[in-house]
């Protein structure tokens, strides 16, 4: 998970999603957004527009996807990307092939546009309705060109001999006046490989920012949406939501404040009738070897053993700053029968970074 981590460090924010869409799913990402631009010395400005833009992102993935379409290799994806000078909104969802030279012309000639011209052309769909069309270039791109103020970066990718992945991308700069080389001219390639990545290995979450209080609760909603099937929760999926959660309050709780923030990389991916749950976080150094002592003893015991361990740590908890020390990981030893694997790595700048795989059945 390091390389990953530092794949994106970058990133104050990145939000990788490839689940289940629908406007439930748009808010979390919303209030995710908003928590980073309001706690953000310089971002608060940019709050409302792009809560406007990552509703308008979602609305039009969900209104224009290609829906009967069965792609292998392919998931309707979102991403948002927050770093210090803006925000980069990336999506693909899938248009049939017939819709692609259309789309493709209309998205040209909104990005050919001035902002009174924008403006102009976007009253002239509002009233006709003239310019939409089933790939998606109707009042919601608009829309994006205009609350940008930049273009719309795009491609399409043909999948099969009528379907294409149609891949968008803005960007919402801080600093519109500021002499810019826009940074979403670097990340369009970057991304489309990323979400090829993510795909193979059949990502449904990642992210890499905060773990705090309010970035937690919208993780989990996402989780629980993607996870349980019904009103009624199985067992199983009662199970693997308690892992998920003690998988992020163990970043929040014990991970190492770097910078004034508690910075660590989720992801959650599925593997066959299984999900495979990796996180990653810096601890301060002394807390390694008795961390790994902690791992080793719990992997030796019989799982008999951990679940009675588990129990006597409830009635007669050992209490430390942080909490309960050692539950949680006997929470995730019982709910994964042991099935789960950890590394330290040393960075460069002579921190520790801990990771954990966990198999979840």
């Amino acid at each position: 998970m390091y390389k990953l981590y530092e794949y994106l460090r970058d990133e104050k924010i990145c939000l990788a999603y490839l689940g289940l869409i629908n406007d439930s799913i748009t808010d979390k990402f919303i209030d995710l957004s908003e928590f980073y631009m309001v706690h953000s010395t310089n971002m608060g400005k940019l709050k409302n527009k792009t809560s406007f833009l990552i509703a308008e992102c979602f609305q039009n993935t969900i209104r224009h996807r290609e829906k009967e379409a069965k792609v292998t290799n392919h998931k309707d994806y979102f991403q948002i990307n927050a770093w210090d000078g803006g925000v980069v909104l990336s999506s693909c969802n899938l248009v049939q092939e017939k819709y692609v030279e259309d789309l493709r012309k209309k998205i040209a000639y909104i990005n050919s546009l001035g902002a009174e011209e924008l403006k102009k052309l976007h009253d002239e769909v509002l009233s006709s309705d003239g310019f939409s069309s089933k790939g998606g270039a109707g009042l919601g791109l608009i829309d994006m060109a205009r609350k940008s103020g930049l273009p719309l970066r795009f491609n399409f990718s043909s999948v099969e001999s009528n379907v294409s992945e149609f891949f968008i991308a803005l960007e919402i700069l801080n600093n519109t006046e500021a002499i810019h080389v826009p940074k979403i001219s670097l990340y369009l390639k970057r991304e489309i490989e990323f979400y090829k990545t993510l795909v193979k290995k059949d990502v449904l979450i990642l992210y890499r920012g905060e773990f705090s209080k309010e970035t937690l609760m919208p993780m989990i909603e996402m989780l629980e949406q993607n996870l349980v099937s019904g009103k009624e929760v199985s067992s199983n999926e009662k199970r693997r939501l308690v892992t998920l959660i003690e998988v992020l309050q163990n970043i929040s709780k014990h991970g190492k404040t770097l910078d004034a923030n508690k910075t660590g990389i989720f992801s959650i991916a599925e593997e066959g009738d299984s999900f495979v749950v990796e996180s990653g976080n810096f601890i301060d150094k002394h807390e390694q070897e008795p961390l790994r002592k902690t791992l080793e003893a719990i992997k030796a015991m019989s799982t008999d053993d951990i679940v009675a361990l588990y129990k006597k740590r409830l009635v007669t908890p050992d209490i430390t700053p942080e909490g309960n020390s050692g539950l949680g990981l006997l929470e995730i030893a019982r709910n994964s029968s042991k099935n789960f694997s950890w590394e330290f790595t040393e960075t460069p700048e002579n921190e520790t970074f801990f990771s954990i795989k966990i198999n979840l059945q």
